[in-house]
């Protein structure tokens, strides 16, 4: 007799079969997030605001400035992207928002490619984009004018290139992709060479480990061609060859203060001695990160205690695209029953997903040889590497929105092993088959059995 659980499984993994899953899953994707621009006005308030205004400057061919003045406080990579849409379109949200939604339908893609290349599962890839699809706080993104949707899908595409595709080409384009994500935010400087060092520590031979040094060598200095444009700009007009912003100081001192308490707070008479202006935004930065790195130094303890608050803003709560829409909704309190609930199932939904991503972590040992290595430990290195950089500056749910296409794909994984009973499966631990191949990066490719519909068999 089948339990409760095997019919449960037949239904869901018949309804993933279907030829037109895919297409479905797109579908919803595309009208959940259309449905939410036309029928919820929102205005662009905070850091959005602030954003069109600069896309505004620069559409109308003012360059980047503030107040007619010269600026590289912001990031300039979502403004310019914004403006030059200005540019062609007119200076209108609608205009912005309907990029975001295009650049939310490429993410669905490459969350698609991405998994089936990683996981080397159909299944799991089509877990993956239902659960994209359905994440209310991803949904509810798509009319804020905000960095998120950008670089989240910059770093998707960036990955997809080096990780699968291992010619000079490809590495050029990569690092020209990461050099844009690198000016929307400048920690993507690092990324790449994660994804570079978990190359070499896959067994290769020295002609492949050439190859890498190569390729990476190559993507940094594209990546470094999309850079020095912009610093060069910063020297000619604030003086100094600021390589993307000057805001960096002032964000180590925002998590690092006497009334610091782990997430983003300015009220501080300690952020008010670095003296901002904008005529003297270069010498503020300095300041700032002066004034940060002394209270450090003096309160070692209270910095380190300062850490798991930082973590709990990071990965505490989800969501966070409420706060937006309660300030820019007019009619958002008449509503506001709907808004809490949507807002405390996307925080079970959320928790959820992490729950499974850490359950990933468990399910990895023993079952390499059906992963693609070393492009499965890329995830874990990501949420590794934000995390860390949040301990050191402060946290905020904003900053782990690029990584939940990764947290879902893993947690995708663990759904999909349920479904083909190999939660339980017996670990495996033997070498690597004579069927198994390395494609052109060198990653390990292990044929799966695929059904008529792509799908694995259990």
């Amino acid at each position: 007799m089948h339990s409760w659980g095997d019919l449960l499984r037949a239904v869901v993994t018949g309804v993933i079969a279907s030829r037109y899953f895919i297409a479905a899953c797109f579908a919803l994707f595309l009208l959940l997030r259309l449905a939410l621009i036309l029928l919820i006005p929102v205005t662009q308030e905070s850091d959005a605001a602030q954003y069109f205004r600069l896309a505004q400057s620069i559409g109308a061919g003012a360059g980047y400035t503030e107040h007619g003045m010269p600026t590289a406080y912001w990031p300039v990579g979502y403004p310019g992207f914004l403006g030059g849409l200005f540019a062609v379109f007119g200076s209108h949200p609608v205009v912005g928002q309907l990029a975001n939604l295009t650049l939310a339908a490429a993410s669905f893609f490459l969350v698609l490619g991405l998994t089936r290349r990683i996981f080397q599962s159909e299944t799991t890839a089509r877990v993956a984009v239902l659960l994209l699809a359905l994440y209310p706080n991803h949904i509810a993104y798509t009319p804020l004018l905000l960095t998120e949707l950008l670089f989240t899908l910059l770093v998707l595409a960036g990955c997809w290139l080096a990780m699968f595709h291992g010619g000079r080409r490809a590495a050029i384009v990569a690092g020209l992709i990461f050099g844009l994500a690198t000016l929307v935010k400048p920690q993507t400087l690092l990324l790449p060479a994660m994804l570079i060092l978990l190359g070499l520590m896959s067994r290769s031979g020295r002609l492949e480990v050439h190859r890498r040094l190569r390729n990476g060598l190559l993507l940094y200095l594209a990546l470094m061609a999309v850079l020095v444009p912009w610093s060069a700009r910063n020297f000619l007009v604030l003086g100094s060859p600021i390589l993307v912003s000057t805001n960096g100081g002032v964000n180590l001192l925002i998590g690092n203060n006497p009334s610091a308490d782990g997430g983003y707070l300015e009220d501080d008479a300690l952020l008010a001695q670095r003296r901002f202006s904008l005529a003297d935004q270069v010498a503020a930065d300095q300041r700032a990160k002066a004034l940060a790195t002394q209270w450090i130094a003096a309160h070692p303890r209270r910095f380190l205690e300062l850490m798991p608050l930082k973590a709990l803003r990071l990965w505490g709560w989800d969501g966070e695209a409420d706060w937006s829409y309660r300030i820019g909704f007019a009619n958002y309190h008449a509503f506001a029953n709907v808004f809490r609930g949507v807002r405390a199932a996307n925080q079970v939904y959320y928790f959820g997903l992490l729950a499974l991503f850490l359950a990933s972590i468990a399910m990895l040992p023993g079952r390499l040889a059906r992963l693609t290595v070393p492009w499965i430990f890329f995830g874990y290195a990501f949420v590794l590497y934000t995390t860390l950089i949040s301990l050191i500056v402060f946290g905020a749910p904003r900053f782990h929105f690029p990584l939940m296409p990764w947290i879902i794909m893993y947690a995708s994984w663990v759904v999909s092993e349920w479904l083909l009973h190999r939660v339980d499966a017996p670990s495996v631990t033997t070498p690597l088959s004579d069927h198994a191949r390395r494609d052109a990066t060198g990653a390990v490719q292990v044929p799966r059995a695929v059904d008529h519909q792509g799908l694995d068999h259990a």
